[in-house]
């Protein structure tokens, strides 16, 4: 006898179509990793913007989705369902796209930054229904999200080779290659978009509960949620100081210009590679103490590249290869259990609402975080490294502490009481 579906819940695997689902996500999570790394350039070098023009522009553009349709993203998408909310993500950025083609001003650009970033809000929001629709146990939510987050690092990494293919090449590509950035892009949101529309389609009417009508009143009033969204923050504020402080500090101490993108390159290599090695690490442990166990593999890379003052270039880089691999160790078991936390959290029927509101760090670390790591940075070339891993240090102490404190026979990363199990027999 079929199973209804509760209300909030997704479609099962064995309707739903695991391989056309995974398609669709990895186009989505793959365009939006290769944009990430090829949207500065393709303004400054493809649309004669100016370096700091272009920044600001989709610095607004992207902060004012951030502020309008952060968490309304998560509300809609607990009211209309995540195969739907999915579906308007994908049309939206397929859509705004092909308009980076005309933008040559400011403004133009702010307005299609906040519509791709709107389309990203919407996406993020609903991810996490989409993953707890198709997967049985938390292992395999870990499974799921940890692929997703390798593919994305796998994005980041295909669109700054992208970049660098692209630029020593346009001599005889010419405008080409500028061109075909945004409509592949838009045309691979489109694929997803049909993709998920059509696995929707399959999936049983999608029914809000009753939680969606009080919107984020429960979550706002989950203290223990808070503190863990708060914590995290150190570790997405680690993760933007990678990217965008680490090669400044390399060439503030003197090392050669190959060092830093080495360094990246690395990075999105060995996460993707760790994946399976933090499944099984963390097979049978609470996932919050996985979590302190993150924020410590990252505090002590960040902590490490104090050690780099002084060194030659053979030791600099031998030593960096080592601290960015604990980095990446950190970042891959991150990624593996931290929306596993949130969708716990969430219970049944506010995946939207809690992952946009989880997704918020995000991008107050994106926003933020530059910035930050620069004026810390003037004081000293050491102070970010210092202050992060601090910050880090403190975030997996609230991590224990939330493990530690959850009531007896509790859900350990949500703390909600659970009936003990009975003993049966397998079947």
């Amino acid at each position: 006898m079929q199973q209804a579906n509760r209300p909030g819940t997704a479609v099962p695997p064995h309707r739903a179509g695991p391989r056309g689902f995974l398609t669709a996500m990895v186009v989505d999570t793959i365009g939006s990793g290769v944009w990430v790394t090829f949207s500065l350039l393709y303004f400054t070098e493809g649309r004669g913007i100016p370096l700091a023009t272009a920044g600001t522009a989709l610095s607004t553009g992207s902060l004012a989705a951030l502020v309008l349709g952060g968490l309304a993203a998560g509300a809609f998408a607990d009211r209309v369902g995540p195969y739907p909310a999915a579906v308007l993500s994908c049309a939206i950025r397929a859509l705004v796209f092909p308009a980076y083609l005309w933008a040559d001003t400011p403004a133009a650009v702010v307005v299609i930054a906040f519509g791709v970033s709107l389309g990203d809000r919407l996406y993020w929001a609903a991810h996490g229904g989409l993953v707890a629709g198709i997967t049985s146990d938390e292992q395999a939510r870990r499974r799921f999200f940890a692929l997703l987050n390798g593919l994305r690092t796998m994005g980041l990494g295909l669109g700054a080779l992208v970049v660098a293919v692209g630029a020593a090449l346009e001599q005889w590509s010419g405008p080409v290659f500028w061109t075909a950035i945004p409509l592949l892009n838009a045309a691979g949101f489109a694929v997803a978009g049909l993709l998920f529309r059509r696995i929707g389609a399959r999936a049983p009417r999608h029914r809000p509960s009753a939680a969606v009508t009080r919107g984020y009143r429960e979550v706002f009033a989950n203290r223990r949620f808070l503190a863990f969204t708060g914590a995290t923050l150190a570790l997405t504020l680690a993760a933007v100081a990678f990217e965008s402080i680490l090669p400044i500090y390399l060439r503030w101490l003197g090392l050669p210009l190959w060092l830093p993108p080495v360094a990246y390159v690395l990075s999105c290599l060995a996460i993707p590679a760790f994946q399976p090695v933090v499944l099984r690490w963390g097979r049978g442990r609470a996932p919050m103490r996985l979590m302190a166990r993150s924020a410590l593999l990252v505090a002590a890379s960040l902590g490490g590249f104090l050690l780099l003052v002084g060194r030659n270039v053979s030791g600099a880089a031998l030593l960096l290869v080592v601290l960015v691999l604990v980095f990446s160790l950190g970042q891959a078991l991150f990624g593996a259990v931290a929306m596993v936390i949130v969708l716990d959290f969430a219970g049944g029927s506010g995946a939207g609402r809690y992952g946009a509101c989880y997704q918020l760090v995000w991008g107050i670390a994106s926003a933020v975080g530059p910035g930050l790591n620069t004026v810390l940075f003037a004081v000293s070339g050491t102070a970010p490294w210092l202050v992060l891993a601090g910050a880090l240090l403190a975030a997996a102490l609230v991590y224990r502490r939330l493990d530690r404190t959850a009531p007896p026979g509790a859900d350990r990363s949500r703390g909600r009481a659970v009936a003990p199990p009975r003993r049966v027999r397998a079947r």
